[in-house]
C-alpha cells in the first residue's frame, strides 16, 4: 500500500517525463529563473527509448538553437547517406543531403544533463497517481520507498510519451496509438539507411551502432504484423539476415492530438500525440513543442495557436495516412500479395 502523504513540494512547472521533449522545456523555462520539477518514471540513468533516433535538418537546427552549437561535438550526429522512397510502389534510392542519426539514449541523456546543469530538479522512479488541474495539485508517489507526496504547481506538463499517464489520468482515456518495433542485425555498413516503406505503413531505419546495428519499421494502424513485415523487407533488401531481440513500444497516430486540456494541463511531444504519418519527425516535433510551449507559458501567449501551423500538418498527414492503409489491406494484405524486396546496386 502506498504511505500517507508525507510532504509538499511547490513548484512553477511539474514536468511528467524526463524526456526529449520534457527535459527541453524543463532546461529553457529553468534558465528563465522559473521553478521546475521533472519527474520520470523509469531509472533517469538505465531509461533507453525505443526508437531509431532519426532526426532532419530542422531538428538539429532546433537542438543548436536550445543548446548552442558546441552542443552537436557531444551528440556527433550521423548523416544518413541512403533514403529509400516506395510510395505508390516507386523504389528509387534517392541520396539524402536532409537526414541524420544519432542514438536517442545519447539524444536523451544529453538534454536531462543540461537541464539539470541548469538547476532543474529531478526526480526518478516516481509516478503520478493522481491530477487536480483547477486546484494545481498532483499526488505522486516514490515507486522506491512506498512514500506519496504532493506537488503544488502552476501548470503542469505532460511529456510522458504515447501511453501518458497525465493524459489518461485527466481525460480518462490512453490517446490512438501505432506500434514501433526495433531490433538488432550485424554490421553491414557504417552508412545510416532511412526508408519512407509506405505511407500505409510508416517508415523504417537502419542505423549502425559500434559492432552492431538495429533495424526498426514505425506502423501506424498498429499491427504488429504489418510492422514486423516492413522491418523484415528492409532487412532483405539490404541483404542481412532478420533481427534478433525485437522490441516493441506504442507511437501515436498524428490523428489524436492534445496540447492543452483545463487551465493548468499542457502536453508536449508524443504525449501530445505529435507525429508526421510516413516520416516519424518525432525528434523535431518534440524539440519543437517543447520550445513553443516555453514561450508560450514564459510570454502568456497561446500555445495551441504557435502549434496550429504543425498540427494542421500532421492531421492532414494521418488522414492520408488512413486512407491509404485501407488499400493496403484490401489489395495486398487480402490477395496475399508478398512485399517486393529490393536492392540498390550502391548496397551490394
Amino acid at each position: 500500500m502506498w504511505g500517507l502523504v508525507m510532504k509538499r513540494i511547490r513548484v512553477d512547472f511539474l514536468i511528467v517525463g524526463a524526456g526529449l521533449a520534457g527535459s527541453v522545456a524543463g532546461f529553457l523555462l529553468k534558465k528563465a529563473g522559473a521553478d521546475v520539477l521533472a519527474l520520470e518514471l523509469l531509472d533517469a540513468k538505465t531509461k533507453e527509448k525505443l526508437c531509431g533516433g532519426i532526426m532532419n535538418k530542422r531538428a538539429l537546427t532546433q537542438v543548436a538553437e536550445v543548446f548552442g552549437e558546441g552542443c552537436m561535438d557531444t551528440l556527433r550526429p550521423m548523416h544518413i547517406e541512403k533514403v529509400w522512397d516506395r510510395y505508390a510502389g516507386l523504389e528509387i534510392l534517392i541520396e539524402s543531403d536532409v537526414y541524420y542519426a544519432l542514438p536517442r539514449k545519447r539524444l536523451d541523456d544529453y538534454c536531462l544533463e543540461r537541464y539539470l546543469q541548469a538547476g532543474g530538479m529531478l526526480q526518478d522512479r516516481t509516478t503520478v497517481r493522481e491530477i487536480d488541474d483547477s486546484a494545481g495539485v498532483a499526488i505522486c508517489a516514490d515507486l522506491r520507498t512506498g512514500e506519496t507526496f504532493e506537488v503544488e504547481f502552476g501548470r503542469i506538463i505532460g511529456a510522458d510519451g504515447a501511453m501518458s499517464a497525465v493524459r489518461r489520468l485527466l481525460t480518462g482515456r490512453n490517446q490512438r496509438v501505432g506500434i514501433t518495433l526495433e531490433g538488432v542485425v550485424p554490421l553491414m555498413s557504417r552508412d545510416g539507411v532511412f526508408e519512407y516503406l509506405s505511407r500505409e505503413v510508416g517508415y523504417s531505419w537502419y542505423i549502425p551502432r559500434g559492432e552492431d546495428a538495429v533495424v526498426g519499421c514505425g506502423s501506424y494502424p498498429g499491427n504488429a504484423e504489418i510492422c514486423r513485415e516492413g522491418m523484415n523487407s528492409l532487412c532483405r533488401g539490404l541483404q542481412i539476415e532478420e533481427p534478433r531481440c525485437v522490441r516493441g513500444a506504442a507511437i501515436p497516430t498524428g490523428d489524436d492530438t492534445l496540447l492543452e486540456y483545463g487551465r493548468r494541463t499542457c502536453f508536449v511531444g508524443d504525449a501530445a500525440g505529435l507525429i508526421a504519418a510516413s516520416s516519424g519527425a518525432g525528434i523535431e516535433l518534440a524539440v519543437t513543442s517543447a520550445r513553443l510551449l516555453s514561450e508560450s507559458l514564459l510570454n502568456g501567449n497561446s500555445y495551441t495557436e504557435a502549434m496550429k501551423p504543425k498540427t494542421d500538418y500532421i492531421a492532414r498527414l494521418a488522414q492520408d495516412a488512413k486512407k491509404s492503409y485501407f488499400v493496403y489491406r484490401f489489395f495486398i494484405m487480402r490477395k496475399g500479395r508478398p512485399a517486393k524486396p529490393f536492392v540498390s546496386e550502391k548496397t551490394r
